[in-house]
Parts: structure tokens; C-alpha cells; sequence
């Protein structure tokens, strides 16, 4: 069983913090829990659809300068599981450069179970 979900919305970043924030919460639905991998944060909402995710140290992870990630043109992010995996992914892109990221993790958190997806 495949399932996708992909949200290309709003991106904040904070250059004094160096975290860049993508989200997909214009209901301003409330975050119930988070997962926490590494230097990823997915906000999980009440209806239990991904929020967001929280991206800290943004510029060393993608090697992106403050200047192109305060002028990003593109933020995307793609959750998909596939079984007991989930897999994000993450694109970036500014006038000048591209930058795409992505890693797997072991479904062993219940949250994972919840992320309303539509079917392959």
C-alpha cells in the first residue's frame, strides 16, 4: 500500500534562528503532537494531517544562504509511506539554484499511522 501527501504552500524563515518553516495550516488548526527526526519537526494537527515541518540549522542542512532562503520560490514537501516506511521529501528552489532532500524512517510511531493520505 502506497499513500502521498504533498503540500506546496507558505514558508517562513528565521535567519537569527536559521529555521525554515513550511506549512500548510491556513484552517489554523491546532497541533496536537510532533515528530521529532534529527533536525525535522512534523507538526501533526488534530484531524491528524501534517501541518507542517520545522526545519532547524536550514542553511548547513542544504547548504542555502540566509539571502536564498529568506527568496525561496519554491518550498515543497512530500510525505509518502509505503508499508512500515515513511519517506519525506523535501524540494527547495530560489531564482538561481535547487536543492532536493530526502530520507526514510521506520513506521514505529503511532502518529505515522494517523497522516491522512489519498491512495495510490
Amino acid at each position: 500500500m502506497c499513500v502521498i501527501y504533498t503540500f506546496m504552500k507558505s514558508h517562513d524563515y528565521e535567519d537569527d534562528l536559521d529555521i525554515l518553516y513550511i506549512y500548510n495550516n491556513y484552517d489554523k488548526e491546532k497541533a496536537i503532537s510532533n515528530l521529532v527526526l534529527g533536525n525535522f519537526v512534523i507538526d501533526i494537527g488534530e484531524t491528524c494531517k501534517v501541518l507542517g515541518v520545522e526545519i532547524d540549522c536550514a542553511s548547513k542542512l542544504f547548504n542555502f544562504s540566509s539571502e536564498q532562503l529568506n527568496n525561496l520560490q519554491v518550498a515543497k514537501i512530500q510525505v509518502m509511506k509505503i508499508g512500515n516506511m515513511l519517506t519525506l521529501g523535501i524540494y527547495l528552489a530560489t531564482e538561481m539554484r535547487e536543492h532536493s532532500f530526502q530520507f526514510t524512517v521506520q513506521q514505529g510511531l503511532n502518529q505515522i499511522n494517523k497522516i491522512p493520505i489519498a491512495s495510490c
